[in-house]
């Protein structure tokens, strides 16, 4: 018998059931391959109910990684941050702070993420969230900075492209050697690659 598809869920429960039956299916299926057809076999609905809320299933995994990560993004972790008496024990501190909520979320939604993000060639599904994450980054890093001058630490003049490589560093660790990441690999970032760009 052919399994009746269940339409009266609204609201918050037939947006999870979506969430979760796309999330499953990502484990079998490469997301530039996902249909609509096959997220509404698995949550047992129509495509119309697809349709309704998103044009393509790439808005709908934009949605759901954006949700997953919003933690990530939107730097609540950067309210632990305290000054630590140096420079490589704030930025030891920060890329703790970073892995252990990467971590909570999960790899494979983060780095599902950002491959969705290389799909979007001219940026037009760059969420508000991502943009703002940007900022508050670039804010974080000066801080830090800011704070080891105050000490009396020598810190280089850099462009914003720089203040971002605490983050791009450990994104990169997390995508291409996830399994190397500990308290010995984070501390061997902050001497050899993060002090010397930005100390004299």
């Amino acid at each position: 018998m052919t399994k009746q598809k269940n339409s009266r869920r609204r609201g918050n429960d037939l947006l999870d059931s979506l969430y979760n039956a796309t999330i499953k299916l990502t484990d079998t299926v490469k997301l530039t391959n996902l249909t609509f057809q096959q997220i509404a076999e698995e949550a047992n609905t129509s495509r119309a109910v697809l349709y309704r809320r998103w044009t393509t299933p790439f808005e709908l995994l934009q949605e759901i990684y954006n949700y997953k990560a919003k933690e990530l993004f939107d730097g609540s972790f950067f309210d632990k941050l305290k000054d630590n008496g140096s420079l490589r024990s704030d930025f030891l501190q920060l890329l703790t702070l970073f892995q252990n909520t990467y971590k909570k979320i999960g790899a494979e939604i983060i780095n599902n993420y950002y491959f969705l993000r290389t799909q979007d060639s001219d940026n037009s599904q760059e969420t508000e969230m991502h943009k703002n994450a940007v900022e508050k980054y670039l804010r974080t890093m000066e801080r830090i900075l800011q704070n080891a001058e105050t000490r009396g630490e020598k810190i280089k003049k850099v462009h914003h492209v720089t203040l971002m490589l605490p983050f791009d560093l450990i994104r990169t660790e997390n995508l291409i050697r996830p399994e190397n990441i500990n308290k010995n690999r984070l501390a061997t970032m902050v001497e050899e690659v993060l002090l010397p760009v930005f100390t004299e």
